[in-house]
């Protein structure tokens, strides 16, 4: 019975790669690209341009660089010999070890969801195997025989001088596994016809690509590297058609796909996105696209970001961990709620609603007196509350209030109609409610790894501000005193404000953001060499493999000092403009020298 895992893990590796014939030609670089094999009718992807060039490129990165730092590489070659014993028993039935599974792709591999013209939709792998044909080979023992054991039926149709090897499953529902091997490739999917199809694309012949969808050209466009360096990994989602193939046949899901108008999601014309590593300036660069038709309505006509000013605020502490602004059209966006909300559950229905689970339990009136007295930007802070504990990041929100004086009687009658729940205190001449919190039971086991979160509402200036922990919210009124200096002014933020002004829209993003990955990762580190978390460690070493690997090779090799991680880290940033043609989120992290 302890063997059933195993092998059927790795009977459904083998029913994936069976597929892979004999031959190998050295031509496989030569072909067309899988966007310009692939179906027009292609419903999701994801595409790594070369297997090797990637990995190559991740070693170069920060991630890569620290796991080949003498300090830290023992603890990894350590961890990876216990993932390689642990894995021993997969490779007795796979026939190859995990080494050599790794080292099969060879150039592009990308997978992929096609809508046939009839049936569900078809998972479809393309994979570049280059020279590591002898090791498909002992793959092709093990799967062909597993293929035979579930009664499959195997026959070949050729197609032009392609073979196509077809494996049809019994039963009275048509389920196939088919494949070809061309020119070093294998090409791997589930519905016949549609590899006929890509033989044909191959070939020249006369069909429908991917590469001809506009939706999913004008994405990529949007997603093209930077410094003229092209992606490494790309993907795209039609998520309209796949949404309505999937729910085809169902009541349910047809009943969603006649909502999708009304809920305004029939304009999204597709997501795609790409990841360039180690270029020339940043260790990695990511680029989303959500693409939408206009006039937007709906749930997309609420996501109504603006450009503008997005400086940090005065308050916004030095050694924030991470800093998000952005300018959000609360009026747009609040009557684009309410049109929805009252299509589909009748007239004046979101004021009810609003008024019965806010305005009356609040005591004002909620779009009023609240939502119009402030002025859109909004931003979060992110810092981190020591000692480190699981939960150390401490999240704070800004509001920019349009009369702070005037809110701060609104405030006053929400805190008269709460009685009991809201303690007023002060720090120095600002005032500030502390939120109380059910008492945890006499009974309750001490939480080491945990902090006890106590959150805060105050007025600080101009905004309204609400966190989890009030040290996190005397710190940035002591910042916004003059205490000490704002996150405005540190060098690592001015770099990252640069480089995004630079990119595509920055000069007037709807959402900034910074991030300092150091400060996130020490978080980590400072847990892992607590004598708590090791004690916890050792505590379920004993009975779980895993956690006896991870203790073995932290006894035997010991995380170096923090510094010798931190000094491959950089910060980074990211954007969001909105367009005409939609959302643009871009990503990065600068690179370290």
């Amino acid at each position: 019975m302890t063997n059933w895992y195993p092998r059927m893990l790795a009977e459904r590796i083998l029913l994936g790669v069976f597929c892979v014939a004999l031959a190998c030609s050295p031509a496989w670089a030569e072909r067309p690209t899988a966007p310009r094999l692939l179906p027009q009718d292609t419903l999701a992807y994801v595409r790594v341009a070369d297997m090797p060039d990637l990995i190559e490129r991740f070693q170069d990165t920060s991630a890569g660089r620290i796991s080949q730092d003498e300090q830290v590489r023992p603890l990894l070659k350590h961890l990876w010999g216990s993932l390689e014993d642990a894995t021993k028993e997969i490779e007795g039935v796979l026939g190859v070890s995990l080494q050599e599974l790794l080292s099969i792709p060879q150039g592009e591999t990308c997978l992929a969801l096609v809508a046939p013209e009839t049936g569900p939709p078809a998972v479809v792998l393309l994979l570049d195997v280059g020279d590591r044909m002898p090791v498909i080979q002992k793959m092709l023992d093990q799967g062909e025989f597993a293929m035979f054991e579930r009664g499959a039926e195997r026959r070949i149709e050729a197609i032009e001088g392609t073979d196509v090897i077809i494996q049809q499953m019994p039963g009275g529902r048509r389920r196939e596994m088919a494949y070809l091997q061309r020119e070093g490739t294998v090409i791997v999917g589930t519905n016949s016809t549609v590899l006929k199809s890509i033989v044909d694309a191959w070939d020249g012949r006369p069909t429908s690509k991917l590469s001809d969808n506009t939706d999913f050209t004008a994405i990529m466009k949007r997603c093209t590297g930077d410094e003229g360096e092209q992606p490494q990994i790309t993907f795209f989602i039609d998520a309209l058609e796949l949404t309505k193939r999937v729910a085809r046949g169902n009541v349910t899901g047809q009943t969603l796909i006649a909502l999708l108008p009304a809920l305004g999601l029939d304009g999204i014309g597709g997501l795609g996105g790409s990841i360039a590593l180690a270029t020339e300036q940043y260790d990695n660069v990511a680029h989303i696209h959500l693409l939408l038709d206009t006039p937007r309505k709906g749930i997309v006509e609420m996501l109504a970001l603006r450009g503008g000013d997005l400086t940090p605020e005065s308050w916004v502490p030095t050694d924030a961990v991470s800093y998000t602004s952005f300018n959000w059209d609360i009026d747009t966006s609040y009557t684009a709620l309410r049109t929805l909300f009252d299509a589909i559950r009748g007239e004046g229905a979101l004021d009810r609603e609003v008024g019965r689970r806010l305005s009356d339990p609040l005591g004002i009136e909620f779009e009023k007196e609240f939502l119009a007295a402030l002025d859109g930007r909004v931003t979060v802070v992110s810092w981190m509350v020591k000692p480190a504990r699981l939960n150390s990041r401490a999240n704070l929100l800004g509001l920019r209030l349009k009369d702070p004086k005037a809110f701060r009687n609104t405030w006053l009658k929400v805190t008269e109609h709460l009685p009991g729940q809201l303690e007023r205190k002060a720090f120095g001449a600002n005032e500030y409610w502390q939120i109380r919190l059910p008492e945890p039971p006499a009974d309750q086991p001490e939480r080491p790894l945990l902090r006890d979160p106590d959150p805060v509402v105050a007025i600080v200036g101009d905004y309204l501000l609400l966190t989890d922990s009030s040290e996190l919210l005397k710190h940035a009124i002591v910042t916004k005193g003059g205490g000490a200096g704002s996150l405005a002014g540190e060098l690592d933020f001015k770099l990252i404000a640069s480089k995004i002004r630079r990119q595509n829209g920055g000069e007037n993003p709807g959402m900034l953001s910074f991030y300092r990955p150091e400060e996130s990762l020490r978080l980590m580190y400072e847990l892992a060499t607590s004598d708590t978390a090791r004690q916890r460690l050792q505590s379920q070493a004993e009975n779980n493999p895993f956690f006896g690997a991870l203790d073995g090779a932290l006894q035997d090799n010991p995380l170096p000092p923090f510094a010798v991680i931190a000094r491959y880290l950089a910060p980074g940033g990211s954007l969001i403009t909105n367009d005409a043609t939609g959302f643009h989120y871009t990503s990065f992290t600068l690179r370290r020298r």
